[in-house]
């Protein structure tokens, strides 16, 4: 069976790929916990619909929101190159519960070495093995890294309402990545 060459399909397979990476928990207690990621949340859509589905989880009592994998769209894609199914440069987040409380350096402990990081690493790993896409002899994968460690002291906003995501988060932001997505007829 051919696999999609649709970016969101692309990230969805990408984020159940994440469900091995070793993490370490740190729970309201500060007691951590080492464990492997049983799922991560895929959300694909605006900042307002990751907002939105968060608020919505937290309602109805579902513990399954992080870590999640937060693919901001729309995606705009090129399709113009005979070479390539398409290319676009997309945006993501990689996020993970937090604690209003902790201190940057509890945030780069507990939030980002022992969970974001790992996941990230793993993520690149997955894209880069990756049969739909072509990155290159030198297997670059090109874009911006950013941890943001205010999301979980000052809150996370969405950009056009101005509205706060509901819990505190530490996240990754990745931007501009750059992907080339073979066209049909090239082998996976």
């Amino acid at each position: 069976m051919t696999k999609s060459r649709e970016i969101i399909d692309i990230f969805a397979d990408i984020a159940r790929g994440l469900d091995d990476v070793d993490i370490i928990v740190t729970g309201y207690d500060s007691q951590s916990e080492e464990q492997k990621v049983k799922d991560v949340n895929y959300i694909f859509g605006s900042a307002q619909y990751f907002k939105d589905r968060l608020d919505e989880l937290s309602r109805t009592g579902t513990a399954f929101k992080f870590p999640a994998l937060v693919l901001f769209c729309p995606v705009q894609e090129t399709r113009n190159d005979p070479d390539y199914y398409s290319k676009a440069k997309v945006n993501l987040l990689i996020a993970c519960g937090s604690q209003q409380q902790w201190s940057n350096e509890q945030r780069k402990a507990f939030s980002f070495e022992n969970i974001l990081r790992p996941l990230y690493r793993r993520m690149l790993a997955l894209l880069a093995a990756d049969n739909r896409l072509d990155f290159g002899y030198a297997s670059a994968i090109k874009h911006e890294y950013s941890e943001n460690y205010s999301y979980g002291r000052y809150g996370a906003y969405v950009d056009r309402s101005g509205e706060a995501v509901s819990e505190p988060i530490d996240a990754i932001d990745i931007r501009n990545l750059e992907l080339k997505i073979k066209p049909l007829n090239c082998r996976i």
